[in-house]
């Protein structure tokens, strides 16, 4: 049969118009980590073995990376904007090419041996720490580029679930553990300095200002805690508490003055950082599915995702309905 005539001649006519992208994977009692890149244009999640990049201003434009062997927990993008780094359930780090449409991978490393709960990178795109449920160690840092060991993190006797790096110098690290704590680092090469204490409950969100000058961390005890970025030390609690139920997620304003925050109390609420008092409240419903288990603040959109998987872009102006709600691979505006 000639090459002409034969099937093969016709997989070329074959090109990819659309992804219909999947909604996030939760799992009640759970954060869910959203990823957003530096840009400002995309953000970013998990569904299985999937990585899903969506365009934020339209969501319907959307990629995917398939390249892990089992569940994927947590994707970020470097500062840079050039890699994303995805974790998953074997305590493997893929890191990958953005540029390309073929996201070619970068590097791949072992740094825990458990499932990978969040990942972040210095300012510099150079440094990752990681953390989750490993054998060994509960986290780890090392060199994007080479997975050299620049730190240990060590401290905390239980799951670590949340991560961050200052984004200034002296550079810092944060965790946020199942045994209540927040864990201080300060390096490179990064060593445990103190723990804090200030939780009744799991820390399940440790997020440092853009600034770099204050950091938050939130519980399922409801609270929600404000720290020096350079020291550690506590500024106050926001609201009191920030929350009728456990708090899974907390958001930035770029310009570091609000705070956004997602809860089981199936509300998010929007903070001022520096009377730290509440400047209004979005209800997302009374389902059980309408819990709140994560949030991003990315340029002027307000993100928050709800158990059932719907992504909510939030209303400053009008708190009391969402202007956009993403279920599955439609949308809808209000």
């Amino acid at each position: 049969m000639s090459y002409k005539n034969s099937a093969l001649s016709h997989h070329f006519l074959f090109y990819l118009a659309y992804i219909f992208a999947t909604l996030p994977r939760t799992q009640r009692g759970q954060p869910v980590v959203l990823g957003g890149d530096p840009k400002g244009k995309n953000f970013l999640y998990t569904n299985g073995n999937s990585v899903i990049i969506r365009n934020i201003e339209n969501p319907a434009i959307s990629d995917i990376y398939t390249e892990h062997s089992c569940a994927v927990n947590v994707a970020k993008y470097s500062p840079s904007g050039f890699y994303i780094a995805s974790g998953d359930q074997s305590g493997k780090v893929r890191i990958w090419d953005t540029v390309n449409q073929e996201h070619l991978m970068k590097n791949e490393f072992q740094p825990i041996g458990g499932p990978i709960k969040d990942i972040s990178w210095s300012p510099d795109s150079q440094r990752m720490v990681v953390v989750g449920e490993g054998r060994e160690r509960f986290g780890h840092v090392f060199m994007a580029d080479t997975g050299t060991s620049v730190g240990e993190i060590s401290g905390q006797s239980k799951s670590i679930n949340s991560c961050d790096f200052r984004p200034a110098r002296p550079f810092r690290i944060v965790t946020g553990s199942e045994d209540n704590t927040v864990g201080v680092f300060e390096g490179p090469p990064f060593k445990f300095k103190k723990t804090k204490q200030d939780h009744a409950r799991f820390v399940q969100a440790v997020r440092y200002a853009p600034a770099g000058n204050l950091f938050a961390s939130a519980g399922f005890d409801g609270k929600v805690f404000l720290y020096a970025g350079d020291t550690a030390d506590l500024v106050g609690e926001i609201g009191s508490p920030a929350h009728k139920g456990g708090v899974y997620a907390v958001g930035w304003k770029p310009d570091g003055t609000q705070l956004l925050t997602a809860s089981g109390d199936k509300t998010c609420r929007l903070w001022d950082v520096e009377t730290r008092s509440l400047i209004s409240e979005f209800p997302m419903g009374t389902q059980v599915e309408d819990q709140q288990v994560s949030c991003l603040w990315q340029g002027q959109y307000l993100l928050s995702l709800s158990l059932s998987g719907f992504i909510n872009y939030l209303d400053v102006n009008n708190p009391s309905k969402p202007l956009r709600i993403i279920k599955g691979t439609d949308y809808i505006h209000y």
